[in-house]
């Protein structure tokens, strides 16, 4: 299994002192647990104490706010920054006896006035879904050097784009969707997001916290960028 927390802390350059900046307090965490009747997964217990305070949670997608929402059979753990969706676990899942990496799903008609019409479909594995969130924040401005390009002639991404990264980063096999690919370098030193109609590449996103790092694979890439 991913150690998102890990990821993240390299990605974003926290280090100890940070972490007890952006971390919750093992008290709050418990009191909205009880209050909700909730048992969390380890996972997000301890991401809560490390990370639950970090503005990156927050600077796209709104994710992990306390307290707790929840949907009929769902905790709500964070929404999309149009408010178009949510992600939630299923309270059958939370208990760490059942579900060690439970399955993150999303509902895009969350707001259906009858319940029983609300869908949900599956989006990733906590642990993937909690790195995925922190890579799809950081390009979308979390991370202090970013930047962003989209494809809609056909012709302003190469179309081997994914074959030059795989020369230059390393895929994240686990958070691969049916229209994303996410990447790596330099041990979360830069993450790329890489979005696909299909085979071909359709919008690409690349960010750092290190300006000497994004600007190497800028310049690598050599493809023009909105900054």
């Amino acid at each position: 299994m991913l150690n998102p927390i890990y990821a993240i802390k390299q990605l974003y350059h926290l280090d100890q002192t940070d972490a007890h900046e952006i971390g919750i307090s093992r008290d709050i965490v418990e009191s909205h647990e009880k209050q909700s009747g909730i048992e969390l997964p380890p996972l997000l217990y301890h991401y809560l104490l490390e990370l639950g305070n970090g503005e990156f949670n927050t600077s796209y997608h709104q994710f992990i706010e306390l307290p707790f929402e929840r949907l009929v059979d769902y905790i709500v753990i964070g929404k999309t920054c149009d408010n178009d969706g949510v992600w939630g676990i299923h309270v059958d899942d939370l208990s760490p006896k059942k579900q060690h990496n439970p399955m993150v799903q999303m509902s895009r008609n969350f707001d259906a006035i009858e319940q029983s019409e609300i869908h949900w479909f599956d989006e990733l594995p906590l642990a993937e879904f909690l790195l995925a969130q922190a890579i799809v924040n950081g390009v979308n401005g979390g991370l202090k050097y970013h930047a962003q390009i989209y494809d809609f002639d056909g012709i302003t991404i190469p179309q081997d784009l994914a074959q030059k990264l795989e020369s230059l980063a390393s895929e994240i096999i686990e958070l691969r969707q049916p229209h994303e690919r996410y990447y790596q370098a330099d041990d979360f030193g830069v993450v790329m997001l890489l979005g696909m109609d299909e085979s071909i590449p359709n919008a690409f996103m690349i960010a750092s916290q290190d300006e000497y790092k994004f600007n190497d694979y800028i310049h690598q890439l050599a493809i023009g960028f909105e900054h």
